[in-house]
């Protein structure tokens, strides 16, 4: 497993414990303001929700190739191919399902990942993983790639509606006993992850490693398309959510626990 360092740790820890015990107000500008009540109080967020591929695991999936197996060219993959007939639709998710086989030989976690949901656990704050991949993707980076307690809930394809619907995140807020708009949603693809997150209120964290886009302003990333903020790593990611948002503990302590349990 992939380490930061036992000083970044040990600096991360503090700050995200803090994050949660604070009461300290920020401007827009990142300036911790602990004293003055003229800032508005920081966005409250009680619990975050990772993409896989890409965002908990370096990407290694060849969509490109995908795509040429599965015959679609255009739009949505899962979408076309759940519109297409009994049989054809049957190959063209055989053909997904190689692609994703094969992805996980070279499957790798992303640096930080481990650290973050490190953190965000002694902070008692749940986190859940909603992905396009299958749940058999899922056990097997559970089960190989990841030593603390599982996602949970994980919801993989199996789940419907897919993201970029909603309907993953708000299930989730749900079975938290929390509002759509006390989430954040980390993921690598402005399309799926930033649009679900803005559809279901959430605040969005667009992980973009490989400097895809110029900045928030970017043109690609207009209408749904903007995230809320956009980084380069999950370490950047964890100081946002220790410097943008008020981090609280799970309103019922049975959701920050529901990993743990279910590891068991």
């Amino acid at each position: 497993m992939l380490a930061l360092g036992s000083h970044f740790q040990r600096t991360a820890v503090v700050l995200l414990c803090r994050s949660v015990a604070t009461n300290a107000t920020m401007s827009h500008t990142g300036s911790v303001n602990a004293t003055s009540n003229s800032n508005p109080p920081l966005r409250v967020i009680r619990g975050v929700v990772f993409d896989m591929d890409g965002t908990l695991t370096v990407p290694c999936i060849d969509f490109a190739e995908m795509r040429r197996r599965a015959g679609v060219t255009e739009g949505d993959i899962l979408t076309v191919i759940d519109a297409w007939p009994a049989e054809r639709r049957a190959k063209a998710y055989a053909a997904i399902a190689e692609i994703e086989a094969e992805a996980l030989q070279n499957m790798k976690i992303m640096p930080g990942a481990a650290e973050l949901c490190s953190l965000l656990d002694s902070a008692h704050v749940p986190r859940a993983l909603v992905t396009r991949n299958v749940s058999s993707s899922v056990d097997f980076f559970h089960r190989t790639h990841f030593d603390l307690p599982p996602f949970f809930p994980a919801l993989s394809r199996e789940w419907t509606p897919y993201k970029p619907d909603p309907g993953s995140l708000l299930h989730i807020a749900e079975h938290w006993g929390v509002k759509g708009t006390e989430l954040v949603m980390i993921g690598d693809s402005a399309k799926d992850d930033v649009v679900c997150a803005n559809r279901a209120g959430a605040v969005s964290i667009l992980l973009d490693i490989d400097n895809t886009y110029t900045g928030l302003e970017d043109p690609k990333l207009a209408g749904e398309l903007k995230p809320t903020f956009i980084v380069s790593s999950l370490n950047e990611a964890a100081e946002v959510l220790h410097t943008k948002v008020q981090l609280s503990p799970a309103r019922y302590p049975e959701a920050a626990a529901a990993g743990e349990d279910a590891s068991h």
